[in-house]
């Protein structure tokens, strides 16, 4: 993502003509576990999908995926890289719907805070495949970007609450498409996820493969540590529940 301050225009906006049916859907009321008769499903999320990207999303190094912070959960990130670094912040309004966003601090540019929002929608009768819909600097403070992406469990795990017991291993993968930063091509990312509290993750953010590794101590706390654009990156997020 050599354009990563690029100050381009995005131009198949109509391709997010989705968003307000999107909100709409994820604000619907839930009765008995339930969503428009069908069952809540939070796939096979687990604490080590719970981590903001550089710019802000919920997500792997800088791909988002389809998932969001969970109702009354505040996420604070922080990202390290070469020639910038990144606080973030997320919170879970709703079910389904976070709001947020980062601090942009750069060697080359000047400093910049953007807003972010993601709708999750999770499409009838799949229990296993999620679709996000968001906006990452809705404001253009630096590049305005609309995207959508799916996140799909191929091997999902049956791990205990505490995920260290049952499949050795779970993958997962996520695909989708944006605007300004990611340029209107396709984005996506792999996750192999362990019950010890590890997971491996690759992403290809439309110019760059990236690799991380991740580590979850607790609940409220996990770290990554992985390769953006040849460079090292160094990752933090804390979970504060309300």
């Amino acid at each position: 993502m050599n354009q990563f301050f690029s100050q381009e225009r995005p131009s198949f906006m109509s391709v997010f003509a989705m968003i307000p049916a999107a909100i709409a859907l994820a604000l619907a009321p839930a009765e008995d576990g339930q969503r428009n008769g069908q069952p809540i499903v939070f796939g096979t999320r687990s604490a080590l999908t719970q981590m903001n990207t550089l710019f802000g999303p919920t997500g792997l190094i800088t791909v988002p995926t389809a998932y969001t912070a969970d109702p009354q959960q505040v996420s604070f990130g922080a990202s390290f890289g070469r020639e910038f670094s990144a606080p973030s912040i997320n919170f879970g309004i709703v079910p389904y719907v976070e709001v947020g966003g980062a601090f942009l601090q750069r060697a080359s540019a000047r400093n910049r805070a953007i807003g972010n929002a993601k709708v999750t929608i999770i499409p009838e009768n799949f229990d296993r495949f999620e679709v996000g819909v968001g906006v990452i600097d809705a404001v253009d403070a630096v590049n305005q970007t609309f995207y959508f992406v799916g996140s799909m469990d191929l091997t999902p795990p049956n791990w205990d609450p505490t995920g260290r017991t049952g499949n050795p291993i779970a993958f997962k993968i996520h695909a989708g498409a944006g605007t300004g930063l990611f340029q209107e091509r396709v984005f996506g990312g792999a996750e192999l996820l362990f019950p010890n509290q590890f997971a491996l993750i690759g992403e290809y953010d439309t110019e760059n493969f990236n690799v991380g590794l991740r580590y979850v101590h607790d609940d409220r706390f996990r770290i990554q540590l992985g390769v953006r654009d040849k460079s090292m990156i160094l990752s933090a997020t804390t979970l504060i529940r309300f």
